[in-house]
């Protein structure tokens, strides 16, 4: 299991950054997630996820955070890598996140990802 964790350095931990990106990074909206990407100071794909309240409780929130970060970690970190994508994403749950299904959200962020490797 532990050969399928988050590396370190694919996360996105400072609010600084986050907030850099937010504001200069391109936009892609979805129905439920929010895309903003730009180019990794880092030179590695890296990646962050937002979840507001929406008046939801934390445990609708962590729902949601998980099902985004596993398509993450299962079909962008790795296809990032194999074609040396070197971005900064961060995704922004929308209000439909709390009510999307896991393929929903899956669909979405394939559309994100999509707009990211075009760019």
């Amino acid at each position: 299991m532990a050969g399928e964790r988050f590396p370190s350095g694919a996360r996105i931990g400072r609010g600084s950054e986050i907030r850099r990106i937010l504001r200069i990074g391109k936009r892609v909206r979805t129905g439920p997630v929010d895309g903003f990407f730009a180019p990794s100071p880092t030179h590695r794909p890296r990646f962050a996820v937002i979840v507001p309240r929406f008046g939801h409780t934390i445990v609708r929130r962590n729902l949601v955070k998980r099902r985004v970060r596993e398509v993450v970690r299962r079909e962008w970190l790795s296809e990032a890598h194999r074609l040396g994508l070197e971005r900064d994403l961060v995704l922004k749950a929308r209000p439909s996140a709390y009510e999307a299904s896991f393929e929903d959200v899956r669909s979405a962020l394939h559309e994100v990802f999509g707009r990211c490797r075009e760019d």
